[in-house]
């Protein structure tokens, strides 16, 4: 133990001067602490958090920086589990769009704003229409989530 408290004073004092932690984010990783996803169990577990939060997060537009950070580091825990453990060939951005919308319950409607059209969303999803990088940073602003995950 008490090598430990000596590694936890030294990045301490090395960490010092760095931006504070958010309160919220704290308290989220006091109940579901960020580390590895080593099991499927834990995948499962994290994934029904991660939805939580999205759910969350779209109910409340001015949603803690907290929330939104912890979410961010939780969904990249997941992938890195999952790209270890689910490989398989390239998602394309429809695909990962239609995913998002089965997530959380969204009809081609709901996108029309971001993607410019309710006829626009059908064309992309069916794999008619690519998307723009308009559209891309529409879509991962809204689902608060790396553009990259559209392309």
């Amino acid at each position: 133990m008490n090598s430990a408290k000596k590694i936890i004073d030294l990045v301490r004092e090395e960490a010092k001067d760095s931006p504070k932690v958010n309160s919220v984010y704290l308290k989220l990783g006091e109940a579901f602490p960020l580390q590895p996803v080593t099991s499927k169990n834990h995948h499962k577990v994290a994934l029904k958090i991660l939805e939580r939060l999205i759910d969350y997060s779209n109910e409340h537009k001015n949603m803690d920086e907290g929330v939104s950070i912890y979410m961010r580091m939780l969904a990249e825990l997941i992938e890195e589990y999952e790209l270890k453990h689910f490989p398989s060939g390239k998602v394309t951005g429809a695909e990962m769009l239609a995913y998002l919308m089965e997530l959380q319950g969204l009809k081609q409607t709901d996108l029309s704003k971001e993607l410019g059209g309710q006829s626009v969303v059908s064309e992309i999803l069916k794999g008619k229409r690519e998307m723009n990088l308009k559209q891309i940073r529409a879509l991962a602003k809204r689902f608060k989530i790396s553009p990259n995950v559209f392309i």
